[in-house]
């Protein structure tokens, strides 16, 4: 049925996954910084704020350091990103088989709603990197 070398490579798949996740998540959070202050709660400057108590001045410094370095940090995830996508691709792929139809239709949804987060983030992050 299911031998322990497949067990090792699905396990490590899904840890690879998981990373991905986390780590997509973080990228998306430190670049997708310059979003207003409305969206400081899910941002890098509003967690260093929250964290570090940051004074109105301290954040504005924050996000303007942000916001000079964004070329660069969109730069690096432009290069990784279909390294990224092409091992989340397989990893999903793999994933799949693991699932009775009723969970790869809710996995299915889980997938399009993350994408379509992503994009809504990428679209709004590079919205905001063309204000002055």
């Amino acid at each position: 049925m299911f031998d322990k070398s497949k067990a090792w490579a699905v396990g490590l798949l899904a840890a690879v996954l998981v990373v991905g996740l986390v780590a997509g998540a973080a990228l998306q959070s430190w670049v997708g910084f310059g979003r207003g202050r409305c969206a400081d709660r899910t941002s890098y400057s509003g967690y260093l704020t929250r964290e570090l108590k940051l004074t109105p001045a301290q954040h504005d410094s924050v996000v303007a350091l942000l916001r000079k370095h964004q070329p660069e940090m969109r730069a690096i995830i432009q290069v990784v990103r279909p390294q990224l996508d092409s091992a989340r691709a397989r990893v999903s792929d793999e994933i799949r088989t693991l699932l009775t139809p009723a969970q790869r239709e809710a996995y299915q949804r889980l997938l399009d709603r993350d994408r379509a987060e992503r994009a809504r983030a990428d679209s709004t992050a590079a919205a905001q990197a063309k204000k002055p």
